[in-house]
């Protein structure tokens, strides 16, 4: 039959190029193949309806220029007929008139289709990758590869969301082809296989075109994601407000210029490369074209014959382009593809399973942490053992080794060497969720989330509701009630001057992070320099309270203040990554040492 065989002509013609570009071509079937599976499936699972919808009208649309081809004919025929029959040339005429107009109205119809069911994927990709990146370990996180990886996969998303229409798209132009050539066949094979080959220079222009873009994005997401972040500084209220302080705006955006251009100039390499390959596509289409319509002038077909097949042609003429130009999208989308699934298939779910409340013991034994390309060790051989009810206080210059210590706590860090013991069973047991379910953690770089106030706070606590009553008890124990009772919304107040809502204080921010490790009650705070934003009265109350709460739980706290020692069990003192003294506070300050000399400044004053 006219269709089977069009369709092992194209086969074989896709067999006859050379080695090399077979492979190219087989390679570049492949991926895609792959990446549309993936798109389809997503596309039934959470937007069934419409994507069925834009199936069908695809498929409708895509009989269109066959159709027109034989009822083009058809009335031609029977006007040059020497009896024409009046009833069969008007259903004729009116079933042409009819299909004319679904030309212009199924593509577009099609086309909604499938962007409402893009709308459905690009929710459904961003949570999933979302949940992704909230399920990264910490020690992840802490790699520029995966903010790399984390940018790219976001970028994909965009992109991924269009190929489910880009695979209907395929499938509809290949049978318009198809249908094309199987209605031409009839009258000219040569002119029927010819308007098939058409599609091949376009396929595989955009296989060569696809393999120069998997090369040449992941660098462009790179300099995008610098780009991004320099732009942020300029537009967040924090880190915008300090450099309009400073004068000094103008320089970042410097920044944003320069690698905007980069990106630019890299794009400008990437469309260069696609427009000499489909110029190239184009000419090679067009003389196919124009080969099908001489093979049929040198066939004698007849006028009729050939203004329906020149009809037809014209009018399949951007499906047969669209075919390519979908294919060249899938291809070209994998490797973002590719990325975006590495993100989301290989992060641990979040898992929001909470820990004991109380933790009896915990016990680093010789732990010793190097990091990558840098001389010497960052910790060696540090050593502590902490009670329950007890506060002690890691202290040090710079770099000394504590945060590299509490780091190697967390698991943040990799340990060359060393154990880390709760309760009797080693960190290196327990899964990253059940670890830091433990462990309630306040950092010098604490969030300042810009969202409601009981939002902010709940963020303590990865599982289960959060009463009201335990909202206002954390920010009690930070001395924040009385503040957030004032605000317009009390608990719903939204935070944040650039939302229109209410503007803190560094200290007022620190508390609240504070109040954040109160609702959480792990067994195991650790606290590193928790009222470095806060005045001194504050300091005192904070303080105050830590030591009156402190039988029940583990406490850690990195401070470089003086004052703030002396109501700790123990003391452990750093210097080079070494633990060098150990005691309390009057018994270090009793002898001579590191200790001393590190606050004998403040104790003069």
């Amino acid at each position: 039959m006219p269709v089977s065989m069009c369709a092992e002509v194209a086969v074989s013609r896709s067999r006859r190029v050379s080695p090399s570009s077979d492979l190219s071509f087989r390679s570049a079937i492949a991926v895609a193949a792959r990446t549309a599976r993936r798109g389809l499936r997503d596309a039934a699972g959470q937007a069934r309806r419409w994507f069925l919808v834009a199936g069908l009208l695809t498929l409708v649309h895509a009989l269109v220029p066959p159709a027109e081809v034989w009822l083009l004919k058809a009335l031609l025929e029977q006007v040059d007929s020497p009896s024409p029959q009046d009833a069969r040339l008007a259903i004729t005429l009116a079933g042409l008139t009819i299909v004319v107009g679904l030309n212009f109205s199924l593509g577009y119809l099609a086309l909604s289709a499938s962007q409402r069911t893009g709308f459905r994927l690009a929710h459904h990709y961003r949570s999933r990758l979302a949940a992704a990146a909230a399920g990264l370990h910490p020690r992840q996180l802490a790699e520029a590869a995966t903010n790399t990886r984390l940018q790219a996969a976001a970028l994909a998303v965009d992109r991924m969301t269009r190929v489910p229409g880009d695979t209907l798209q395929l499938v509809g132009t290949a049978l318009t082809s198809i249908g094309l050539c199987a209605a031409i066949f009839g009258f000219s094979a040569a002119a029927g296989i010819l308007v098939l080959s058409a599609l091949l220079p376009t396929v595989l222009a955009m296989t060569f075109i696809a393999r120069s873009e998997s090369v040449g994005w992941p660098p462009i997401a790179a300099v995008e994601r610098r780009s991004t972040y320099a732009m942020e500084q300029l537009v967040q209220q924090r880190t915008g407000s300090e450099l309009a302080l400073l004068g000094s705006g103008h320089k970042v955006a410097s920044l944003v210029s320069q690698t905007q251009r980069q990106k630019m100039i890299m794009l400008d390499r990437l469309i260069a490369i696609d427009m000499r390959w489909e110029s190239a596509a184009s000419a090679a289409t067009a003389l196919l074209l124009a080969a099908a319509l001489v093979s049929m002038i040198i066939t004698d077909v007849g006028a009729a014959l050939a203004a329906a097949a020149v009809a037809g042609i014209l009018s399949g003429l951007s499906a047969i382009r669209f075919t390519g130009f979908a294919f060249g999208n899938i291809v070209s989308t994998a490797p973002q593809a590719e990325a975006y699934a590495a993100v989301v298939g290989t992060a641990e779910p979040d898992d929001p399973t909470s820990g004991p409340a109380t933790v009896g013991r915990l016990t680093a034994e010789a732990v010793s942490v190097s990091y990558p390309d840098a001389a010497g060790w960052a910790v060696r051989d540090v050593s502590l053992t902490v009670e329950k009810g007890e506060v002690i206080a890691l202290v040090g210059a710079n770099g000394a080794g504590k945060t590299t210590t509490v780091n190697a706590i967390l698991g943040v860090v990799e340990r060359q060497s060393g154990t880390i013991m709760i309760d009797g069973i080693s960190a290196d047991d327990l899964t990253h969720a059940d670890l830091l379910s433990r462990i309630g953690l306040l950092t010098q770089e604490f969030g300042r989330y810009e969202f409601r106030v009981r939002d902010v706070v709940a963020l303590g606590r990865s599982a289960g509701e959060v009463a009201d009553e335990e909202l206002w008890s954390a920010l009690r124990s930070v001395g924040l009630a009385e503040l957030v009772a004032s605000m317009p919304d009390g608990l719903d107040t939204q935070l944040g001057q650039q939302w229109g809502g209410v503007g803190l204080s560094g200290g007022q921010w620190q508390r609240l992070a504070l109040a954040r490790i109160h609702l959480r009650d792990a067994g195991i705070w650790i606290l590193d320099e928790p009222t470095s934003a806060v005045d001194a009265e504050a300091e005192r109350e904070i303080f105050a309270e830590l030591q009156r709460t402190k039988g029940n739980r583990i406490t850690i706290v990195v401070s470089h203040r003086a004052w703030t020692l002396k109501g700790m069990d123990r003391i452990y003192v750093f210097d080079r990554g070494r633990v060098v003294q150990v005691g309390s506070y009057d018994e270090l300050l009793s002898r001579a040492g590191r200790f001393a000399d590190l606050f004998a400044e403040q104790l003069s004053g």
